[in-house]
């Protein structure tokens, strides 16, 4: 099956957060790029679910999947860790889906659409497959003008991991997965993910402001999301007990990030080390940031000022 755009999902237990997005994205997600032909797929990696509560999604979305919109996916084993999902997950996809672009989906995400936002998501899609960028980190904002920025900021560098979304090209996807040591990380798989996509061309990976209304529950709970109970996802994974307070730095990924196999153990030339002061999933060496950094090339021209003044002017 060939598609323009692939959205990986890969879920664990967690039954109405996948059931809701599901149906955003059959509702609103999907509709919006289609309309800018541009041809889609959820592929929903799904661990720890229930036979009959797949069945009871197939058969709610039996239109989707008969058109190729959605892939459900079940795993065929379980895991042991975060990097050994991911390959699992890209390994389904790859064998299903020919794709041009893949994007990361969290499964408690939300996609609270209008008439921009929409048409910012067509054209940073639409605009990324006619340049053949290696990766675009979708961010917030509270602005519907979309302005690209250079991937990483040198002034206070972290890895722009999946900030609500990364979109990475397959080209990329297909780099991560010859990557030997992918499958052993027990925490940050998105962070190598951005990582690979970064060191192999600075200048080809942008920021993406200007999707506003696309939410995370985590960091931006809204009237429908607030105080729902997360419970499942990858927590469970790492052996996070949700009745116990979670590691004060690194949350529930915490003992898994201090114990596990993680960023700066299988690219030590880009992430720091423990000893660090931005020792965080995703704290990178200003070495690294010199030695890969983009040139001011493309979207990197953006004066920054300039783009400020003019999401102020936007807001």
């Amino acid at each position: 099956m060939k598609r323009d755009i692939a959205i990986l999902i890969y879920s664990r237990g967690r039954e109405s957060l996948l059931a809701r997005l599901i149906d955003d994205l059959d509702r609103s997600y999907m509709p919006a790029l289609e309309a800018g032909d541009l041809s889609a797929c959820a592929f929903i990696y799904a661990q720890n679910y229930s036979g009959a509560y797949l069945d009871g999604l197939r058969q709610r979305h039996a239109a989707a999947i008969e058109a190729g919109r959605l892939i459900l996916c079940e795993a065929e084993r379980p895991h042991s860790c975060i990097g050994e999902v991911f390959v699992a997950a890209a390994d389904a996809m790859h064998a299903r889906v020919d794709y041009r672009l893949a994007m990361l989906m969290d499964d408690d995400s939300l996609y609270r659409a209008d008439a921009q936002v929409d048409a910012n998501l067509r054209d940073t899609a639409r605009l990324f497959l006619q340049k053949g960028d290696r990766a675009y980190s979708l961010k917030l904002g509270p602005a519907r003008v979309v302005e690209y920025w250079p991937f990483i900021d040198s002034a206070g560098p972290i890895m722009p991991f999946k900030e609500k979304m990364l979109w990475v090209s397959r080209a990329v996807m297909e780099e991560a997965l010859a990557f030997p040591a992918f499958a052993a990380l027990a925490v940050g798989e998105d962070v190598v993910l951005a990582a690979i996509a970064w060191r192999g061309g600075a200048e080809k990976c942008f920021g993406v402001f200007g999707l506003g209304t696309f939410l995370h529950l985590g960091f931006e709970p809204d009237e429908e999301s607030a105080g729902l109970a997360m419970g499942g996802g990858y927590g469970e994974l790492v052996g996070y007990d949700e009745t116990k307070q979670a590691d004060p730095e690194l949350g529930k990924y915490g003992a898994a990030f201090r114990g596990g196999i993680v960023p700066h153990t299988v690219l030590p030339e880009i992430f720091v080390g423990p000893e660090h002061p931005h020792h965080t999933i995703s704290g990178i060496k200003p070495e690294a940031v010199a030695h890969y950094g983009a040139r001011d090339t493309g979207f990197s021209r953006i004066d920054r000022k300039a783009a400020i003044g003019k999401t102020l002017e936007a807001g």
